[in-house]
């Protein structure tokens, strides 16, 4: 039988790395350290070269989509100049000034490298006008985006009953607008020829009540196409009787009350 008494544990012996072993991995530390911080250093003053150089002046400024307001006024409006580096221009910047023009709904600035910048404008479309104390174009999206002058364009459908205030901050102006703008869209075009349209009063709890010459039509919200059919009907049986109305109301279903 084995005697344990003689047996001695051996215990297993790490060496410690000596100076000569970890001497080159400090030195490649070292070497990669510093070429990164030449790297970054290289870079800065490359950069800031590249922002100097007259290799990247501006000389051709390009503004396309513009209809309304003039390719002078964009480029003044941007700020920029020829012979300005386009590497330095802060392009979010430059379309924000555009912007800032009533009719210009977005702007798009790009570089056009080496030396030339790409300006690219959307105009806002008029679909109304909103009268309050003054007059006021509005957007399909019932934004009021411009005060009328004197040589601006009146043919639109004039809007009255909601002030610029209330379309801009209470949700339900803003969605009496919006059905308003539907009635509009859609079922204008199959109004009564001989009843030119002159104004519409919009409500935010009755609806839309549309003038016409000496006849106001209340046509509330929503079925018009069926409303203005009834209109018709009964415009038709005013004629065959030779009589006239000063008011028409066909908010009521199936039938329409007649002053």
């Amino acid at each position: 039988m084995r005697d344990y008494k003689d047996y001695k544990v051996r215990r297993k012996v790490s060496k410690k790395p000596s100076g000569k072993s970890l001497a080159p991995r400090v030195f490649k530390a070292a070497v990669i350290l510093l070429a990164i911080l030449a790297l970054a250093v290289a870079v800065r003053y490359s950069y800031r070269a590249i922002q100097t150089t007259s290799y990247f002046n501006l000389q051709e400024i390009v503004v396309t989509g513009e209809k309304r307001v003039k390719r002078e006024e964009i480029i003044s409006l941007s700020g920029v100049r020829t012979g300005g580096n386009i590497l330095t221009m802060d392009l979010r910047r430059l379309a924000e000034r555009i912007e800032s023009q009533p009719w210009i709904e977005t702007a798009n600035v790009r570089r056009v490298l080496p030396r030339g910048l790409s300006i690219e404008v959307k105009e806002r479309e008029p679909f109304a006008i909103l009268k309050t104390d003054t007059l006021f174009y509005l957007d399909r999206g019932g934004r009021p985006f411009k005060e009328l002058e004197k040589d601006d364009a009146a043919g639109y459908p004039l809007i009255t009953g909601l002030s610029k205030a209330e379309i801009e901050r209470d949700e339900l102006s803003r969605d009496a607008l919006m059905k308003t703008f539907e009635f509009i869209e859609t079922e204008a075009g199959g109004w009564p020829r001989d009843l030119a349209i002159s104004e519409i009063i919009v409500s935010r709890n009755q609806g839309i009540t549309v003038l016409s010459d000496n006849l106001a039509v209340k046509i509330g919200f929503g079925e018009y196409k069926v409303k203005t059919d009834r209109l018709k009907r009964v415009l038709d049986d005013l004629t065959a009787k030779g009589k006239t109305a000063e008011y028409i109301d066909l908010t009521y279903t199936g039938q329409a009350v007649v002053r």
